[in-house]
């Protein structure tokens, strides 16, 4: 049954979205403040009907009655990973659960190892997807209106597809036609999507960073004439302040970032001053050193997040995002209420390990290729990933377009400049071996390290 022709659920969506999506704006800090309490206070009091969170906090010795609100979450334990993969599928949600009927289930990719499935109810895909209608609608883009292209990851059970192709948009089709909507498989081929991409002529433009690279390389060789979006939005992976350049100069245009995952739903967002706003009504983000201690004001750490609404499976002090954030204390006037980051840096477990407790991080290796590509034009190469074999031991494996591979300048040239410059920048003992390939997986990650990172004591953010 399409769960809008329930008048109960209907009556909650709609209140949901007109309230839920305007709140930030609407609500000062301290109306904020007593409306996190109460959502907090309200899942976690959930959390403890289901045998997990009963297990774990019983053994911690803590109880949702110790609990007044946010201030007290540091008396709560860390959930992490392995909990809720050892626990799936019983004992990740209330006992009265229906997981026999057809339960939605997503899962992450897999790309830092075991994939990890949670359990939703179709009220918490519309509250998550309210917070990304709200990220649009700062920048002036109506979902119902705006001819709108949107490169999202379509594998199965992935969350955007829970959401959009096999979650809101069937229901809605009823009473909207989506005409103005195309959702593409951001996995899919660059060459084929530009073309229907021109065909439908978008004005806002959202996706993965490297899609979006690929689709701007392509334009930049005189494709898609017609992409002319007044607004870009990238979400999914590090969009570095080279590569957001490189897209606003070739669509002529702004680019945003988004942050969220499968986890924790929509968790910040570029506002249009460049502000980068916590959706703190839906999430609330700790950034925590090595000791599981806050970090300070405009330090880099790791987030903790936990999700202020939803049934199904809640999550609560989850340290498995694996995310390098750095916090900030600063303030935008955009009129945006709630807490701020200042950047977001990649998963840690997908960052490079140098001498001396280094740890080069994923945003600050795709600045390094985007200074790469100051000096010399790397456009041919479509995509790569490095594999980190020792500490001063790499192999760069790369997907060259076989259009441009007699361009000047040669892979040669190519290949020894990023040695050089990854020599002269990171450590003159450092040895790097390229490889081409003529196929990635969509979901393999573009750094592995095989050095093991609990043993470094003392880590140094580069």
């Amino acid at each position: 049954m399409n769960p809008f022709l329930n008048p109960y659920f209907l009556s909650k969506a709609t209140k949901s979205y007109f309230i839920d999506r305007d709140r930030i704006w609407r609500m000062n800090d301290a109306s904020l403040k007593k409306f996190r309490d109460k959502q907090f206070r309200k899942i976690l009091k959930y959390a403890y009907t289901i045998p997990m969170y009963h297990e774990i906090y019983k053994n911690a010795g803590v109880h949702p009655n110790d609990i007044s609100g946010i201030d007290d979450i540091s008396k709560l334990p860390f959930i992490t990973k392995n909990d809720i993969r050892k626990n799936f599928p019983d004992n990740i949600v209330p006992p009265t659960f229906d997981k026999k009927g057809k339960p939605i289930i997503s899962y992450t990719s897999g790309t830092t190892g075991e994939p990890v499935s949670l359990f939703f109810d179709m009220y918490t895909i519309v509250k998550g997807l309210l917070g990304y209608i709200r990220v649009i609608k700062e920048h002036n883009v109506d979902w119902r209106k705006t001819k709108m292209t949107v490169l999202v990851d379509l594998c199965e059970n992935s969350v955007e597809r829970n959401y959009l192709t096999d979650g809101i948009i069937p229901i809605l089709k009823p009473f909207f036609s989506f005409e103005n909507m195309q959702i593409f498989d951001t996995y899919g081929e660059a060459d084929e999507l530009i073309k229907k991409i021109n065909t439908f002529q978008p004005e806002f433009l959202g996706g993965y960073p490297g899609m979006l690279r690929q689709l701007a390389i392509l334009k930049r060789k005189g494709e898609g004439d017609n992409i002319q979006p007044r607004c870009i939005i990238s979400s999914g992976a590090v969009l570095d302040t080279i590569l957001k350049k490189f897209l606003e100069e070739t669509f002529e245009t702004q680019v945003f970032d988004a942050y969220g995952s499968m986890e924790s739903g929509p968790a910040a967002f570029q506002c249009k001053q460049g502000g980068y706003h916590i959706h703190s009504d839906l999430v609330h983000l700790e950034i925590i050193d090595d000791e599981g201690e806050p970090v300070s004001p405009g330090d880099t750490g790791k987030i903790v997040v936990t999700r202020l609404y939803g049934r199904g499976t809640p999550i609560i002090r989850y340290t498995g995002l694996d995310d390098i954030i750095t916090s900030s204390d600063g303030i935008c006037n955009c009129g945006i209420s709630g807490g701020l980051i200042s950047e977001v840096h990649g998963r840690e477990n997908q960052s490079i390990i140098l001498s001396g407790g280094r740890v080069l991080l994923p945003s600050s290796l795709s600045r390094f290729f985007g200074e790469i590509s100051e000096k010399i034009d790397i456009t041919k190469l479509k995509r790569s990933q490095i594999i980190q074999y020792k500490l001063n031991k790499f192999e760069m494996v790369t997907l060259v377009d076989n259009d441009l591979r007699k361009t000047k300048p040669s892979l040669e040239k190519i290949f020894s400049t990023i040695r050089e410059e990854f020599k002269k920048k990171y450590g003159s003992e450092i040895d790097i071996d390229f490889k081409e390939t003529d196929y990635f997986e969509p979901h393999i990650p573009g750094i592995v390290s095989k050095i093991d990172k609990s043993q470094i004591k003392k880590k140094k953010y580069v």
